[in-house]
């Protein structure tokens, strides 16, 4: 018997399993996969041919050949000519996924039996390729010395710790770090979340190899003197040197130290080095920019505390958070002097690059703004959402109604499986894209299925529903933070590879705008009493940078006149007065400026459009003749970026794209969408940060009480005083618009209200 075990599940599948999964037999399986086909392996299959089609088939004919054997046989119609007209496919496919047999062997069973674990070699192995958490893990397993398996000594920096006692050490150290400006700092949290923590400690460092830190709840270790335990040492005697400007301080993901301090009543001031937003500087596209990461790239180091610490964590006393106090201590020191250590290291690469303006004039002053933003929150409506639910749930459940009606059956719509059993093999819908369970049921499959078959809007309708229902109705209220009433997003600043901020927990980019249901999700964010929310949002700014970066005439006139850009790009290609252009004219013309943006080609504005491809191509071919400039920009975009490896923004920031290099024409033909899109999304990104800084700044200056609650693409939200609407409206407006010099002007739509629907213009 063939035996075979899925790592994932780590479940084994047997011949009753392969039965039960597929409906045919292990020996039937090769002639079973020819029909349906493998795409993540390249085997074609006999297009059309779904699951429940190619178990019938197989359990009446039993093999491929007895299904080929019998063709005249085969019903329905459909199923018998999608046999004929891909037999050659079918055949091949079997060879494709038939292992061969026949290969001379000179060893037997016997000599595979596992053997004991070659110990040393393995920990060698693991220690040389930095796995600690395998390394802790064999320890554990094997009963070995931690020692044994952490990195060695070599790789670690010894570091003095000092431990502040008592109040007059914590002046002392006050007047140490005032005089060693900049130093860095780590504030120590029982949580990763600065809003829903408390703070156990503050770790500092100005020198090398040594930090200090400041212990400041009763969570400290029993070692440590009776008075540092009761917690004779608080925030406020750290005041002066948190808050003062002049004082500079580093460190590491300090906006989340900011909204820490900020929960307690102090703000952090004065930060002038980040090395995780410095990283990302250098490489947006990584996906991790840990100090622990940094450092042993960096510095070829390891930052983690002291084996004897972690050691100890076993036996010693925990915090409220069931962290080993100690070992939370000197994780905190490490990465304070980790940060102080890379600082002048990572800001010699910004130099290098050219980017130090970006860091030092945006992104820097950035963290502070945002790390008010996280703690102000917005007010949200609990019951405005609980009502939602039930509204929801009732559209989903006659939305569910209509797709059976039309299926003429009922069956699990969120199930892929029911789902395509419905679509291809029932409705016998074209198959646009398998994956190894089958044909894919995915939103860009169901898009290009949508024409065929009234059922997939439906269906589409239904997954859009379902999901702003189980993302933001549902589960919004349960974000409510309990003191403030109020949801805290978090703002990634060091995410997207574009320089675009993003949010989380929860994520406020991704609820539609122009969606009825959208917009009643929107209409739970609401204002404080006596205040309204302020919307402004950046008009067309990627069309407006476009027109910028490519000094297009025809582009250029449109917006310096303010003309409707969508409707002349309309009227322009297709030779009629702009009176005459419908609004079906205009969106198509919309859907081409903003593809034009992101690098789109005739098969995906095709698929936007629901035009052939030759439609497609003969619209970008018309489009380019027109807008000369842009056919100009965009290649040179293309070809500055293969030659330099690299794009950027108008301010500076870089994004390396070494898919241009790439052997594989799809991935190629990634990097050259990425090279034009980069440079617009990115400075869109750049201009919007900055308005941000400016706004804040003028808001500062007037000393007006208004906030700024909310980023969401191209807008800016902030709760107003009554009293102060018309000051601020007028002051918004005009720092925004005036950012940056462009060839072209940027236009501010504005709007308020009570809620965020009622404000967004």
């Amino acid at each position: 018997a063939v035996v075979q075990w899925d790592p994932q599940k780590d479940k084994v599948f047997m011949e009753r399993e392969v039965m039960e999964r597929y409906g045919v037999t292990s020996r039937q399986f090769r002639d079973f996969l020819a029909l349906v086909g493998d795409s993540s392996d390249n085997v074609p299959g006999v297009k059309g041919v779904g699951e429940k089609s190619a178990q019938q088939l197989m359990q009446r004919w039993e093999s491929l050949d007895g299904i080929y054997a019998h063709i005249d046989a085969v019903a329905p119609e459909s199923v018998k000519k999608k046999l004929r007209d891909h037999r050659d496919a079918a055949f091949l496919s079997k060879r494709l996924v038939s292992l061969k047999d026949d290969v001379p062997l000179d060893f037997s069973l016997e000599d595979f039996t596992p053997g004991s674990p070659a110990r040393a070699d393995l920990m060698r192995f693991c220690r040389e390729q930095g796995f600690k958490s395998l390394l802790e893990s064999l320890s554990q397993q094997w009963g070995e010395d931690i020692e044994e398996v952490s990195p060695s000594r070599a790789d670690r920096r010894m570091m003095e710790i000092r431990v502040i006692e008592e109040a007059e050490g914590l002046e002392a150290l006050v007047r140490h770090m005032a005089r060693n400006s900049p130093f860095s700092i780590h504030v120590d949290t029982s949580s990763f979340d600065p809003m829903q923590s408390h703070i156990r400690g503050i770790a500092l460092c100005c020198e090398e190899d040594r930090a200090s830190y400041v212990p400041l709840t009763s969570a400290a270790p029993d070692d440590m003197p009776g008075r540092v335990r009761k917690g004779i040492l608080n925030l406020k005697a750290l005041e002066p040197l948190l808050t003062g400007k002049e004082m500079k301080k580093a460190g590491h993901n300090l906006k989340h130290d900011t909204v820490a301090l900020m929960r307690h009543g102090m703000r952090l001031e004065g930060m002038v080095f980040d090395s995780m937003v410095g990283s990302y500087l250098l490489d947006p596209a990584r996906g991790s920019h840990t100090i622990e990461r940094i450092v042993e790239e960096i510095l070829g180091e390891s930052i983690s505390a002291p084996v004897e610490s972690r050691n100890r964590a076993k036996s010693s006393r925990k915090d409220a958070a069931g962290v080993d106090s100690r070992y939370s201590m000197e994780a905190a020191c490490a990465r304070a002097a980790a940060a102080w250590r890379i600082m002048p290291l990572i800001r010699h690469k910004l130099e290098e690059t050219g980017q130090e303006f970006l860091f030092d004039s945006l992104e820097m002053p950035l963290i502070s703004i945002l790390a008010g933003m996280e703690h102000r929150g917005i007010l949200v409506d609990a019951h405005h959402l609980r009502d939602l639910t039930v509204q929801f749930e009732e559209a989903l459940q006659e939305k569910a109604s209509t797709i059976y009606a039309l299926a003429k059956e009922e069956f699990n719509i969120q199930s892929p499986r029911q789902l395509a059993s419905i679509l291809f093999e029932k409705l016998e819908l074209p198959v646009i894209r398998k994956t190894k369970t089958g044909p894919s049921t995915d939103m860009s499959v169901l898009e290009e299925l949508a024409p065929h078959h009234p059922i997939v809007e439906q269906v589409i309708a239904y997954r859009s529903l379902a999901k702003l229902k189980g993302t933001y109705a549902d589960a919004l209220p349960a974000l409510i933070h309990p003191d403030t009433g109020r949801i805290h997003t978090s703002y990634n600043q060091t995410v997207t590879a574009t320089g675009r901020l993003s949010s989380s927990e929860p994520n406020l980019q991704n609820i539609p705008i122009r969606t009825e249901e959208g917009r009643r999700i929107r209409r739970a964010f609401i204002a404080a009493p006596g205040h309204v929310l302020l919307s402004a949002d950046y008009s067309q700014i990627e069309l407006r940078i476009l027109a910028h970066f490519s000094e297009d005439r025809h582009l250029v006139e449109a917006f310096q006149t303010g003309a409707d850009v969508h409707l002349r790009t309309a009227a322009e290609m297709l030779n009629v007065p702009a009176h005459e252009v419908t609004p079906e004219m205009r969106r198509q013309a919309k859907t081409i400026n903003f593809g034009i943006i992101y690098g789109m080609g005739p098969y995906g504005l095709a698929q936007r459009l629901r035009i052939t491809s030759k439609l497609a191509k003969a619209a970008i071919e018309k489009y380019f003749e027109h807008y000369v400039g842009v056919r100009r920009f965009i290649n040179e975009c293309i070809e500055k970026a293969r030659r330099q490896g690299y794009t950027e923004t108008l301010l500076g920031r870089r994004r390396q794209i070494p898919e241009l290099q790439s052997r594989n024409f799809n991935v190629r033909q990634q990097g050259e969408r990425l090279a034009i899109n980069t440079p617009i999304q990115g400075t869109a990104a750049d201009l919007i940060k900055k308005a941000m800084i400016d706004v804040q700044g003028r808001l500062d200056a007037a000393g007006l009480r208004a906030a700024m609650l909310l980023q969401v693409h191209d807008e800016l939200v902030f709760e107003v005083p009554e009293g102060e609407l018309e000051t601020v409206r007028n002051l918004v407006k005009e720092a925004m618009e005036a950012v940056w010099p462009l060839k072209v002007p940027l236009m501010v739509d504005m709007g308020t209200g009570q809620n965020w629907t009622e404000a967004h213009p």
